[in-house]
C-alpha cells in the first residue's frame, strides 16, 4: 500500500542531478559542494558528451579526437538547486588552484560568465571562498557515481586517476565540433591561458621570418 508522507526523506537517494554549463546570456553563481574536482576525457557525439573508454573506445577508432572536461557538484546561488557543472580543462585549473591555496574546493563560492555573450565564448571564474556560517551546504555526494549513472556505465568499470592512452594514430587535441575554449580568470591571480590560434601561416610550427627591406 502507498506510504504518504508531508515531506521528502531526509536523505533521498537521488541520482537525478542536472548537469548544466556556463550559460551564454547571464553569469553563473554558486557555492562548490564537492570536496576536489574530478574529471576524465570525453568525447561530442551525437550532441551530447560522453565519456572516452580508450583503449577499447569507438569514438577513438573513428578517428575522434578527445577533450578532458571536470565536474563538481554546485548548489546555485539564486535557486539551492544542486547541479552537476561541467566544465573544459582550461576552466578548471581556476578549481584546481583554489584547491591547491585551500586544500579543498568545498564552500567556493564562483561566478562564470561567457565572454561576448557567446555559446562557445571564453569563461572567466571569478572564485572567492564563502562565508559558510551564512549558507547551508549538503553532504558531498560520489561526482563519479553521478556521472556514472548519467552515461549508464557501472561505477566499478571507472578508475580514479587511471592513466588514459589513445591509439597512437590519434593526437590530442580539441574536439573541433564542440570549439568551447575556456580560459579562467580569478581573484587571486591565477593566470589565464590563452587562447589556441591555431599553428602560424607558414605551418610549419615556427614563426614566419619578416622579409628584408629592399635596398
Amino acid at each position: 500500500m502507498p506510504q504518504f508522507s508531508n515531506k521528502p526523506p531526509a536523505n533521498p537517494d537521488r541520482h537525478g542531478f542536472r548537469l548544466i554549463r556556463t550559460p551564454a546570456n547571464a553569469p553563473l553563481r554558486a557555492y562548490v559542494i564537492s570536496e576536489a574536482l574530478i574529471g576524465c576525457p570525453t568525447h561530442y557525439v551525437g550532441n551530447r558528451t560522453i565519456p572516452c573508454e580508450s583503449p577499447d573506445c569507438e569514438p577513438c577508432e573513428n578517428g575522434l579526437a578527445w577533450r578532458w572536461h571536470g565536474y563538481l557538484l554546485i548548489q546555485l546561488e539564486n535557486t539551492s538547486e544542486v547541479c552537476i557543472f561541467e566544465m573544459t580543462a582550461s576552466a578548471a585549473e581556476s578549481f584546481a588552484g583554489y584547491h591547491q591555496r585551500h586544500g579543498t574546493t568545498r564552500g567556493c563560492h564562483f561566478q562564470a560568465s561567457r565572454v561576448n555573450n557567446r555559446p562557445n565564448g571564453r569563461v572567466l571564474v571569478v572564485a572567492k571562498p564563502a562565508d559558510l556560517a551564512k549558507i547551508h551546504l549538503p553532504t558531498p555526494r560520489d561526482v563519479r557515481k553521478l556521472l556514472c549513472h548519467i552515461w549508464n556505465i557501472p561505477p566499478n568499470q571507472t578508475d580514479v586517476d587511471a592513466p588514459h592512452t589513445r591509439p597512437p594514430h590519434l593526437s590530442l587535441h580539441t574536439d573541433r565540433t564542440k570549439p568551447e575554449f575556456e580560459p579562467e580568470i580569478d581573484k587571486f591571480g591565477l593566470a589565464a591561458e590563452q587562447p589556441d590560434t591555431g599553428p602560424p601561416a607558414n605551418g610549419n610550427g615556427r614563426q614566419p621570418t619578416p622579409p628584408k627591406p629592399v635596398a
